[in-house]
């Protein structure tokens, strides 16, 4: 049993985590809209998502209804996950032909699977606008809108983003496809660089005319854990051949491993995986990766995590919708904001196994109850964290505190399975707040929150305030993960 409750008493722990946070300036600065999320093109136009069986498969294959975006209690709970991007992207993406005429077709023809329709994009819109999200939209680059030299047209995302634009409506960020260094495998298009980069200059020069002032994002490209780059290297050789001079935002994908459903695997879902520093770091690794290329050749690109789950294929069942999963989730959010990625998207809002929410029946999952929490304590500026005697098992990560000046907020990990931590942070001040998470076990689907379940009431969340520490140290139980404010640290990073 990993749950517990604070007392005002003060047990002794098995060790202590002595970390310092500078305070004077933030090591990296990220968009408000940071903590983001996704619903896959697949589940907005009805069509195949990853199976609730959790039987192998390439792509989904489970008929999905279009996805309804008016429920109100979906609403209700994606509102406290609001500023943030709504992408709408997946592979599906490139296999969508849009119709936005007042009698659109039924059935999509040859060389299509599913029909993206004015009111199915309207339905994005509206439910964007009401609960401040903003759109990132992934405009189709496979099949269908390619002539007989295998270069892509632009006719059909024309149609579209005039659409938009005639609609009133606002895309904040435009990707072409989804995964091109995937194409040849998914929808078995060999495109050499040359090719690619082509296909996004005139992306390029059609959302110039069109749309100036929005982003246009990629190359989505889909790294795995142990192998990063998966089939081709679409991403360093892109950005030499030009690509760096049409994007304005870089764009990756990644998935800590594969889940059950996955038929090619390098890195199986394995029990406990992610609960170590060795499985957590490989998505650091590659991030970094990411980033040296872009400094290489267009230091000033912002980037985005754009598309990243528990586990690829839907996610693993009873793992990635259970507390296990996230420790892994926080902490990517962690390392990630620390250098200095723009934007993280969390494949998804709702739907199969690594959604925040239950499609079904819209319970939150553990996940969603640790990105509120995340989303109302974690601001935009990241700060330096320094480690002087922590175990590996410890991971922590400091933040100015969102719309509380001069406070900081610590979150922090505690992956050993047996030993509680004491986590002592210097110079911050004594008085301190904590909101600690823990769980009956490991693949429980209800998180407690300083000792109490969190349960919604048709969206409506419950108290989540902290409890006040005083001058008491921060204990976290083993497996546990915890936001530690510091209201009184008056850092002159968080002024």
């Amino acid at each position: 049993m990993f749950a517990c409750s604070s007392s005002s008493s003060v047990p002794p722990v098995d060790t202590n985590a002595a970390l310092r946070v500078d305070t004077a300036e933030p090591v990296a600065t990220v968009d408000p809209r940071f903590l983001s999320v996704a619903v896959d093109t697949a589940q907005v136009v009805g069509g195949r998502f990853w199976s609730s069986s959790g039987e192998q498969e390439v792509i989904g294959e489970e008929e999905v209804p279009e996805y309804d975006f008016t429920r109100p209690r979906l609403r209700a709970l994606a509102s406290h996950l609001a500023p943030a991007f709504l992408r709408i992207g997946g592979s599906d993406a490139d296999r969508v032909i849009y119709d936005m005429t007042n009698e659109p077709i039924e059935e999509a023809p040859e060389g299509f699977e599913f029909v993206l329709t004015a009111a199915l994009l309207d339905g994005i819109f509206e439910f964007s606008e009401a609960l401040d999200f903003q759109v990132a939209f992934t405009l189709n680059a496979g099949v269908g809108v390619r002539d007989a030299s295998n270069a892509w047209t632009p006719d059909m995302a024309r149609e579209l983003v005039t659409y938009v634009l005639e609609s009133g409506y606002d895309v904040s960020l435009w990707e072409l496809g989804n995964e091109w260094n995937v194409y040849g495998f998914i929808l078995g298009l060999g495109l050499d660089f040359t090719e690619i980069v082509d296909d996004f200059r005139v992306a390029g020069e059609l959302l110039d005319e069109l749309d100036p002032e929005t982003p246009f994002g990629g190359p989505s490209s889909a790294y795995w854990p142990t192998p990063g780059e998966i089939l081709q290297a679409v991403y360093p050789n892109f950005m030499a051949m030009g690509g760096s001079e049409i994007i304005d935002v870089i764009t990756w994908h990644y998935y800590p491993q594969q889940s059950q459903r996955c038929p090619f695997r390098t890195d199986p879902y394995e029990p406990e995986g992610l609960l170590n520093a060795e499985g957590l770091d490989r998505g650091i690794m590659w991030a970094e990766e990411v980033q040296s290329v872009r400094d290489q050749r267009a230091p000033d690109l912002p980037i985005w995590l754009g598309e990243s789950g528990h586990a690829q294929c839907g996610g693993q069942p009873d793992s990635s919708d259970r507390f296990e999963g996230t420790f892994w989730w926080m902490d990517q959010l962690g390392a990630m904001a620390q250098r200095g990625h723009q934007v993280a998207v969390r494949q998804t809002l709702s739907g199969s196994n690594y959604g925040l929410i239950d499609d079904v029946t819209l319970e939150p999952r553990p996940d969603y109850w640790a990105s509120v929490l995340w989303r109302r304590l974690m601001g935009v500026r990241a700060l330096g964290l320094f480690r002087d005697e922590v175990d590996p098992s410890v991971r922590a990560y400091a933040h100015c505190t969102r719309d509380r000046p001069g406070a900081v907020t610590v979150l922090a990990i505690n992956l050993d399975p047996d030993r509680s931590v004491r986590i002592d942070v210097a110079a911050l001040g004594g008085t301190k707040e904590i909101h600690l998470l823990t769980a009956e076990a490991l693949d429980s689907a209800q998180l407690m929150l300083n000792g109490t379940a969190l349960r919604d009431t048709d969206g409506e969340l419950p108290d989540l305030s902290p409890e006040g520490l005083g001058n008491r140290p921060a204990d976290l139980p083993p497996r546990s993960i915890a936001f530690i404010t510091y209201p009184d640290a008056d850092a002159a990073a968080c002024r």
